[in-house]
């Protein structure tokens, strides 16, 4: 998971930033190094504390959240990006109309079940 939010943001901050050269490096080795410092934190505190470190997150919380990324990722792609609205809005329906479906056969939001990671 870590490792791919380093690839989206690095990548971003490659794209956007001029100072930041577009090598092999950036591309690949900035990601990696934020994966293996943030793992090695998470592993380093809770060898330290002991703790579980795992959240509980509502499905409230969880669809709220959601909603509010939609939000704004559909307007970066309409206003900054210059993407069709009914290409956008229409994609992030279907994205969200498949996600909540697989939700709801895997069973996520059912309080009956117990969620085990």
């Amino acid at each position: 998971m870590w490792l791919l939010l380093g690839f989206v943001g690095w990548s971003i901050l490659i794209d956007e930033v001029a100072w930041l050269d577009p090598n092999l490096f950036t591309a690949l080795g900035l990601p990696a190094v934020t994966w293996a410092v943030l793992t090695a934190g998470m592993i380093g505190i809770r060898t330290v504390s002991g703790a579980e470190l795992q959240s509980q997150v509502s499905a409230s919380k969880f669809v709220l959240s959601s909603v509010v990324l939609i939000i704004l990722t559909a307007a970066y792609l309409i206003r900054i990006q210059g993407y069709s609205p009914l290409l956008v809005i229409g994609g992030e329906i279907t994205a969200t109309t498949a996600a909540g479906v697989w939700y709801w056969y895997t069973g996520v939001f059912d309080q009956s079940t117990k969620q085990t990671s």
